[in-house]
C-alpha cells in the first residue's frame, strides 16, 4: 500500500484524537528527523510513566529523560505533552466502546517510519484480532484455576496482539486488568517503549522486556503501572513457587529420593498466602527477591528452592528466555 493510500484509510478509520496525534507529529516539520521525533515521543512518555510507579530505576531513567529533552526546544517539549494526551483520549475512548486498537503501529507504518529492508511490519490489528478471537474461544481452564492467564509474546512489537488478547478476553466477560498478565519482548528498544506506553494505558498488568529472545539476552525491564500497583509481583512469584515445588515433588516422586516433606509443601503455601493478603503498600516493599533461606524449614535437608525451579523448568524442555525473565524475578 502507498503511503498516500495509507493515509487515506487512516482519515477514515482514525478519530479525531488519532489524527490529531498525527498533525502535532509534522508540526515539528523539517527540524527534526520523523523517525526520531516518534521514537523521543513514545520514549520519553515511557520514561515518564515508569519513573512515577518503578522508583528502582528512577535515576537512570530520569537522566535519560532530561538527555532527550535537551535536543528541543521548550515549545516542542511541550508538544510532546499534547501528543500523550491525544494517545490517551483516543485510547479511552476506544476502552470505553470495547473497540480497541493497535494505535501506536498503525500510526508507525501509516507514517512509514519503519524499516522496510530489516524487515519491520507490525501486523494489522485486524489479524491479531482474528487470532486472539480464534485463542481465546471458550472458558480458559487457567482463569479457572489460577485466576488469570499468562500471555508470552517473543517479538511483542508495539503490544498488538497483547491487546487483541484483551479485547478477546474482555468480550467473553472478563477484566483483563485481572485476568490477563502479559510478558512482551523484543530485540527493537523503540517497540520496547510503545508496547510499554500502551499496555501502560491500556492498564494490562504486564513486564515488558528489552532483550534477544532467541540468544536470551535481556538489556532492560518495564513493569506497567497496574503490575506494580496490583501487586503481581507478588502473585506471579507465588504462582512460581507453588509450580516449582509440584513439578519438583513430581520429579523426586520417579525417583528413588526421598520426597519433600509433606510440612515442607505446606509452609510454602502458607507463606504465598500471606503475600497475597498483604495491603499494597506492603506488596510493594515485599516485591524485592525473597531470599530462598528465608522459605526453608528450620532444620529441613531439602534441595534449595532455586535448584528446584531450575530442574523442573530443565526437564524435557530448553529453557526460554521466559524462564529466565521468571527467575529475575522470582529470586
Amino acid at each position: 500500500m502507498s503511503r498516500k493510500s495509507a493515509e487515506q484509510k487512516h482519515l477514515h478509520t482514525a478519530d479525531e484524537h488519532q489524527q490529531e496525534l498525527i498533525r502535532l507529529m509534522r508540526e515539528f516539520g523539517y527540524s527534526h528527523n520523523p523517525q526520531r521525533v516518534f521514537s523521543d515521543f513514545v520514549e520519553l512518555s515511557a520514561l515518564a510513566i515508569s519513573n512515577s510507579v518503578d522508583k528502582s530505576q528512577f535515576d537512570a531513567r530520569e537522566k535519560r529523560y532530561l538527555d532527550i529533552v535537551k535536543g528541543y526546544k521548550r515549545d516542542e517539549v511541550e508538544r510532546f505533552g499534547h501528543m500523550l494526551g491525544a494517545l490517551v483520549e483516543t485510547l479511552e475512548r476506544r476502552l470505553a466502546n470495547g473497540n480497541l486498537t493497535d494505535v501506536l503501529g498503525e500510526t508507525f507504518m501509516m507514517m512509514e517510519l519503519g524499516n522496510d529492508r530489516a524487515g519491520q511490519f507490525f501486523t494489522p490489528y485486524a489479524i491479531s484480532k482474528l487470532m486472539a478471537s480464534l485463542t481465546m474461544m471458550g472458558d480458559n481452564p487457567e482463569i479457572q484455576k489460577n485466576g488469570f492467564i499468562r500471555l508470552q509474546e517473543p517479538a511483542c512489537g508495539a503490544a498488538g496482539m497483547v491487546i487483541a488478547a484483551a479485547e478477546a478476553l474482555a468480550a467473553r466477560g472478563h477484566n483483563f486488568q485481572e485476568t490477563l498478565h502479559a510478558t512482551g519482548i523484543d530485540i527493537d528498544e523503540r517497540c520496547v517503549h510503545m508496547a510499554y506506553l500502551q499496555l501502560s494505558l491500556l492498564g494490562i498488568p504486564a513486564i515488558v522486556v528489552h532483550g534477544n529472545a532467541l540468544t536470551m539476552e535481556i538489556w532492560g525491564t518495564w513493569r506497567t503501572p497496574i503490575h506494580v500497583l496490583g501487586g503481581w509481583d507478588a502473585k506471579l512469584r507465588r504462582g512460581y513457587t507453588l509450580a516449582s515445588l509440584e513439578r519438583a515433588a513430581a520429579n523426586l516422586a520417579a525417583t528413588d529420593i526421598e520426597p519433600i516433606a509433606e510440612s515442607r509443601v505446606d509452609q510454602e503455601d502458607d507463606h504465598a498466602s500471606v503475600v497475597m493478603e498483604m495491603p499494597v503498600v506492603d506488596v510493594l516493599a515485599s516485591v524485592k527477591p525473597v531470599p530462598v533461606s528465608s522459605l526453608e524449614t528450620a532444620g529441613a535437608t531439602t534441595t534449595a528452592l532455586a535448584d528446584m525451579f531450575e530442574d523442573a523448568i530443565s526437564q524435557n524442555v530448553q529453557p526460554t528466555i521466559f524462564d529466565k525473565v521468571d527467575q529475575m524475578l522470582l529470586f
